[in-house]
């Protein structure tokens, strides 16, 4: 079975190599294989600019989202030691995407430039809270810029490089079109927790809609503001995974089975409003982030 898009393997100095056959041969190149990471042939297993893009937003979203305290992520406006402090994980888990994805020659420019960029962008969105406060529009541009340097970066670096370490192995262990998915799912997946969670909840601030902080359930006590947070988290859960499916008509019956759940309280206009603007938003989101995210992975 032939995959156009797939990494090859190659012998420096010479032609393609085949695992079939042990001669070098000018057919078309053949997937690598873990054999010939494994036995250390010199082979080099190129990599796609949408899977390096992937791995690299993987690495970003975890740095900023996952590893991230609520403390820091409260205080580091107001204090350069926590802004520092974040700035020194966001760097160290970008080294460990970064060295196990990338050649020797190329870990150094890119981390560099990842983490200096990430710095003052966030240094900027620093002093942007002070004067005009924490909003979804502070929010998506900070994610935008952060993305689009992603990009930038990954296209003027790793287009079209070896793909060694852990990712070399995954790319010889699994098919790579199974390899990509399985890297888009997680991304996907990672992006609709928390980072979505964050997303409609400022949103819902945004439009002054009460009961916001309740993640579009319209609780108030504790254990009901947890428990909005779980529906929506299983929500978007369920829609991304209906989306990359390709099953976008069962997603109906999601949104039936919660408005059911619902029902009696939907004659409560503010709570009417905040969950109809909540789980647009949110659903929204889960689509928009699985289509998205499984088109940048087939960038060549």
């Amino acid at each position: 079975m032939r995959f156009p898009n797939a990494p090859v393997c190659r012998v420096r100095g010479s032609t393609a190599f085949s695992l079939r056959d042990a001669s070098p041969k000018s057919a078309t190149p053949q997937p690598c294989s873990l054999i010939a990471r494994c036995v250390s042939l010199g082979g080099e297993c190129s990599m796609t600019l949408g899977f390096a893009l992937v791995l690299v937003l993987t690495g970003h979203v975890i740095a900023d989202f996952y590893l991230q305290t609520n403390r820091v992520a409260r205080g580091k406006g107001e204090s350069g030691t926590l802004l520092a402090l974040h700035c020194g994980y966001y760097a160290l888990c970008m080294a460990l995407f970064v060295s196990l994805t990338l050649p020797l020659d190329s870990i150094v420019p890119v981390w560099l430039a990842l983490s200096l960029s990430h710095a003052l962008i966030d240094f900027g969105k620093a002093r942007l809270e002070k004067r005009a406060g924490s909003s979804l529009v502070v929010f998506v541009i900070d994610q935008t810029l952060h993305i689009l340097l992603c990009a930038a970066v990954v296209a003027a670096f790793c287009g079209g490089s070896p793909a060694i370490g852990v990712v070399g192995v995954l790319a010889g262990v699994m098919s790579p079109p199974s390899a990509a998915t399985a890297l888009a799912t997680g991304l996907v997946l990672l992006i609709i927790w928390r980072p979505g969670a964050i997303f409609v909840r400022l949103l819902l601030e945004s439009v002054r809609i009460e009961g916001a902080d309740a993640m579009h359930d319209g609780e108030s006590t504790v254990e009901e503001l947890r428990a909005g947070r779980w529906i929506g988290m299983l929500e978007r859960t369920i829609i991304s995974v209906l989306a990359l499916c390709g099953q976008f008509g069962a997603i109906a019956f999601v949104l039936t089975a919660k408005s059911i759940a619902r029902f009696k309280m939907l004659d409560d206009k503010e709570f009417a409003e905040c969950y109809l603007v909540g789980t647009l938003a949110s659903t929204a989101l889960a689509i928009l982030v699985s289509l998205t995210i499984l088109e940048v992975v087939a960038w060549s």
